[in-house]
């Protein structure tokens, strides 16, 4: 009886998770929408073309929350304040001497190399998704594979957040950059349908790093979802052909261009669907982290590392480096930096309460809130392929989200810690 009870309290806890991501996920679908548009209306004409400066502003930005945060345990606990700069300081340490012992013994020189040094040496995998914290995160043995993570996992501390946010500060700003920079060159649309492929790489990702369950009914919910989105560019609404006046108020672009930001969108799609797998692989249980702290950590990490891109690009001419002309541009990019921060919270979250997959193609709908927007704000009109496909990408983000629900309601291990608990038990009998 009391395992009937303590289901039924799992059931419904998943069921309210799920709503409040999905909720979650509504106001990053919203918010990103908006954002772009915002970007839009200074980079498509040149206005204010500085895809990096705005970018590095809206990283930026993420330190904002921090402020209260340390200001109220300042206040509060002084001794915490302290406590959090030695811990940083001491893994900021270790993990210098790490390298440092790494680099006196080359991988060749050194046959007898455990494994887990040599995974350490692997440019990708430790960096991205490496072991060090996913040791923190595993689940006893005998544990339950549905059991609640807040049972087992404890808080990271600021350290362990710190270098998380270390390793997802650069994901972060490679996706957000490559997605604003190809707003220079293509629509809102455009840039949407093709950032919107990242559902393909999270269900990649996902399944090599354990962190989704591949399944035949989620390849083919996402197959159609691609299918939406190559139905809906068979037009491009930026380009210049037989039928041009479809595309308003836009600038028109070149060939070219249109090129170039198409390229971006897809390097963006790529990013997004790593850093949406890294974040749950990193971070199973939402519980486990405060998002105000590790995305003010992130904005910090990047504000500190990341300028000398400016002289890079200002040097090479690539983005000279210029302050808004006018009160409106300013007005344009706070706001943008504003929205970026809600919907990357909101995000985060959205990953952590549903799954990536579910997130990814869920984001898919803001095609069809691009081509509104595009219809109301900028002239452009989207014939009825463009609707046909808008349809097929909602309602393969509701099939995938189905497929997800049933995942969790049978009890099929979807996370990472779940396969790891799942075969420890395996070798137990």
């Amino acid at each position: 009886m009391a395992g009937e009870n303590g289901n039924s309290i799992t059931a419904r806890l998943g069921k309210f998770r799920r709503v409040v991501g999905l909720t979650l996920l509504a106001v990053t679908i919203f918010l990103w929408t908006a954002t772009n548009f915002l970007a839009s209306t200074i980079f498509a004409d040149d206005t204010y073309s500085k895809p990096y400066l705005v970018t590095y502003i809206n990283t930026s930005f993420f330190i904002v929350p921090l402020i209260p945060i340390i200001i109220n345990k300042a206040y509060r606990n002084p001794e915490e304040i302290k406590r959090w700069k030695e811990e940083i300081l001491s893994r900021i340490s270790s993990q210098y001497a790490l390298l440092k012992q790494e680099d006196e013994h080359s991988y060749h020189d050194s046959p007898n190399l455990t494994s887990s040094r040599r995974r350490s040496l692997s440019p990708f995998p430790d960096v991205v998704l490496g072991d060090a914290m996913e040791r923190s995160q595993e689940l006893p043995a005998k544990a339950s594979l549905i059991a609640e993570p807040t049972a087992t996992s404890a808080p990271l501390t600021i350290s362990e957040t710190a270098m998380l946010s270390l390793e997802f500060c650069l994901l972060w700003f490679l996706a957000n950059y490559f997605v604003a920079a190809c707003l220079q060159y293509t629509t809102v649309a455009s840039s949407t349908i093709l950032t919107s492929t990242s559902s393909v790489f999270t269900l990649i990702f996902g399944a090599i790093f354990r962190v989704e369950k591949f399944t035949l009914r989620k390849c083919l919910g996402v197959l159609a979802s691609l299918a939406g989105i190559v139905l809906i560019s068979t037009i491009d609404l930026s380009g210049k052909t037989g039928d041009d006046e479809h595309r308003g108020d836009f600038p028109e672009k070149s060939i070219r261009e249109i090129a170039i930001g198409d390229c971006l969108a897809f390097l963006s799609a790529v990013m997004y669907g790593l850093y949406a797998v890294f974040m749950k692989k990193r971070i199973p249980d939402e519980s486990r982290v405060e998002m105000p702290v590790f995305f003010g950590l992130v904005g910090i990490i990047n504000v500190l590392i990341l300028w000398p891109g400016f002289i890079i690009l200002h040097v090479t001419g690539v983005e000279t480096f210029e302050l808004p002309p006018s009160g409106f541009v300013t007005a344009i990019i706070l706001c943008n930096s504003i929205g970026s921060l809600v919907s990357d919270i909101a995000w985060a979250y959205a990953v952590l309460l549903t799954s990536p997959i579910v997130v990814t193609v869920g984001l898919s709908i803001t095609i069809p809130c691009s081509l509104i927007g595009q219809m109301i704000l900028n002239n452009q009109t989207a014939g009825p392929f463009y609707w046909l496909g808008a349809c097929i990408v909602v309602l393969s983000f509701l099939f995938v989200n189905n497929e997800e629900k049933k995942d969790g309601a049978e009890g099929t291990p979807t996370t990472s810690n779940e396969y790891d608990a799942l075969e420890r038990q395996s070798s137990l009998r």
